[in-house]
């Protein structure tokens, strides 16, 4: 039973006794003293009269001394009244009898009841306000302080059930809840300083301190990582340079600087794409750098057009020319090219448009993309929608692996049936399905697809990815629920995959949704881990069994001290949590053994094993296929 319930009940009872006890002693002083006053107005009014008796006065004249009298006789010893005199009526009457020397004297006067009701009911009135005045004053006097003691119980019982809830209790004028605060504080603590660990060895070694992107090492990385992808590979890279920065930086210092430049960096985070896995950093003073894969010519120059186009409207000095701004140099690549020729070809890019004078871009070169994966929005739409109406989706499915070779589950890779029977890989066309609200259905119908492998006896773990657009849609998820109900005996073998960057911005928006899908026994997987520069504070809301570690985290981490550190300080968040750390995009032994060294569980790759369309689940131990992208 709650604490305060039992002080509660326990002050109610005693003050109700109290009060009670009050009432009576005050109504019995007071029947006292009006019972002596009454027998004296009785007594006094007898001596009166008996005395006008005695003095053979005439009887007639004989008057109430009080209000209490109503009536005297004078009674013979014969019972003969010999005079009646009536001063009044009553609704209670009583009578009192004096002997006296030739008869009797009867005093027909008010009861006490009848003759103090008034002065009872007064008295009793005035009593029970000035109580209820009490009784109201302690109230306000004590409620803050008892308020306090429901709020730290209530917390005390929602911390017994979820060690996660947080102490919210705002008042510091008392020694309990101070202490309490202080070590709920150290707990807290002691939970974060790992995140702030990972979050900082993240930031120093990735991040750039004054705009908040990626650093020129981080997207060198990423850039590596996208071009070793499988499948077919191209895209875009933009060189932005402000080249103005300079000027303000010598007439005015840097910090006249920082909020231009901070300006600037929020016009390019709009390009950040985590289903496009675009990425935005700032490789130099004045220069960033945006990655934008599988794009055509087309839609960088749209994005190149709106990048000039905003930066405009950024206020500069009035000593700035305004149509000197920005310039943009953009090289369009291909698996044949690595990332240092495509940087030097995007920086010759930009140097040409500096060459045309004012603000502008200038495309190194337009690149020859498959005719097949250059289609308008519209074409697109049709060509995903079609899709979805008649299930064209191929799922193929990779191994995740322990170091023991041992299968632990198997990732579903799907792909999108073209017009010609090709198969397009999902980071092209779910860019596009996102653009047109298609994803939703898309992951339906994977889903859907997924149960059927598992119903013709295909009984092995198998993750699939859920992406960030169904989760935020109240429709999906109620689809979801019934889904997994409708497939309860099956849903163990699941396990959800969410990217980082979406996760970690929704984390409390969909932990409730999370927890429901948890009641199935569906496992939960965090990938793209490492992407980008994030904090891991959303493992306080999630119950999370997987985070698997991006690619560009991976790729010649054995000579790659900095991507070391960085797992290292994830181990350290993940240590308590019952959290494996699996790593994907895994190209040669040496990262094999590099990982291993640094705790992590399982590997993926197409060096490990190639995705497949069917699932041999007699398999336990594989061999590695040894199948290198790079050559």
């Amino acid at each position: 039973m709650q604490f305060s319930r039992i002080l509660f009940n326990l002050v109610t009872r005693h003050v109700a006794v109290l009060i009670c006890f009050v009432f009576i002693l005050i109504n019995v002083m007071f029947y006292t003293a009006a019972k002596d006053d009454h027998l004296r107005q009785i007594n006094a009014q007898f001596q009166y009269t008996n005395q006008m008796i005695n003095l053979s006065l005439p009887l007639e004249i004989v008057k109430p001394l009080s209000p209490v009298i109503l009536e005297w006789q004078f009674i013979t010893p014969t019972g003969y009244t010999k005079i009646r005199k009536i001063f009044g009526k009553s609704w209670n009457v009583a009578s009192t009898k004096f002997e006296v020397e030739d008869g009797y004297v009867l005093l027909v006067h008010q009861s006490l009841v009848s003759a103090y009701f008034f002065q009872f009911f007064i008295t009793n009135t005035v009593l029970f306000f000035i109580v209820l005045t009490l009784l109201t004053t302690a109230h306000f006097n004590l409620q803050k302080h008892w308020k306090v003691l429901i709020q730290l119980e209530s917390w005390a019982a929602r911390y017994d059930k979820n060690d996660k809830f947080r102490f919210y209790l705002s008042s510091r004028s008392y020694s309990l809840v101070n202490t309490i605060r202080n070590l709920n504080q150290a707990r807290i603590e002691a939970q974060k300083s790992g995140h702030k660990a990972d979050h900082f060895i993240r930031s120093q070694t990735f991040l750039d301190n004054h705009t908040g992107l990626g650093n020129r090492l981080y997207f060198e990385h990423r850039l590596d990582s996208v071009l070793q992808e499988e499948g077919k590979v191209y895209g875009a890279v933009l060189i932005i340079q402000f080249g103005m920065l300079d000027m303000i930086r010598d007439r005015q210092g840097k910090s006249s600087v920082a909020q231009i430049l901070q300006q600037y960096s929020e016009i390019l985070k709009e390009y950040v794409d985590d289903t496009a896995q675009s990425v935005v950093s700032r490789i130099s003073a004045n220069d960033f750098a945006i990655l934008l894969p599988y794009v055509d010519g087309n839609e960088v120059e749209r994005i190149a057009l709106s990048i000039l186009r905003m930066s405009q409207k950024v206020k500069l000095p009035d000593y700035v020319d305004t149509n000197m701004v920005c310039h943009i140099g953009a090289d369009m690549y291909d698996r044949e090219d690595t990332s240092f020729k495509i940087l030097a070809e995007a920086d010759m890019a930009l140097r040409a448009a500096q060459l045309h004078g004012p603000s502008g871009w200038f495309m190194y070169d337009s690149g020859q993309l498959p005719a097949s994966e250059i289609k308008g929005s519209v074409r697109w739409r049709t060509a995903i929608q079609n899709a979805i109406d008649t299930d064209s989706f191929v799922l193929f499915y990779q191994p995740v692996i322990d170091l023991d070779m041992r299968v632990q589950h198997y990732e579903v890779l799907a792909r999108m049936e073209g017009t010609n029977g090709e198969l397009i890989n999902a980071k092209v066309f779910l860019p596009m399905a996102k653009k047109c609200g298609l994803i939703p259905a898309i992951d339906k119908q994977i889903l859907l697809s997924i149960i059927d492998v598992m119903e013709q006896g295909c009984l092995v773990p198998i993750s699939v990815n859920v992406h960030i657009d169904s989760w935020l849609n109240r429709d999906f998820c109620n689809w979801l629920i019934q889904f997994l109900k409708a497939n309860a005996e099956l849903t163990k073998y699941l396990i959800f995959e969410v990217s980082e960057f979406d996760l970690a911005q929704n984390a409390k928006k969909l932990s409730s949704m999370f927890a429901a899908v948890r009641r199935f026994q569906v496992q939960l997987m965090i990938d793209q881990v490492g992407l980008y520069v994030l904090d891991t504070g959303y493992l306080d809301y999630l119950d999370v069994n997987y985070l698997k570690l991006h690619q560009s985290l991976v790729n010649q981490i054995q000579v790659r001290a900095e991507n070391q550190m960085f797992i290292r300080s994830l181990q350290t968040v993940v240590a308590n949590r019952n959290i494996l750390l699996f790593a994907t995009g895994v190209e040669s032994e040496q990262e094999i053994n590099t990982l291993e060294r640094l705790g992590l569980h399982g590997v993926q790759g197409h060096f490990i094993k190639r995705p497949s369309e069917t699932i041999d689940h007699s398999i336990e131990v594989i061999d590695i296929d040894g199948d290198n992208l790079n050559l």
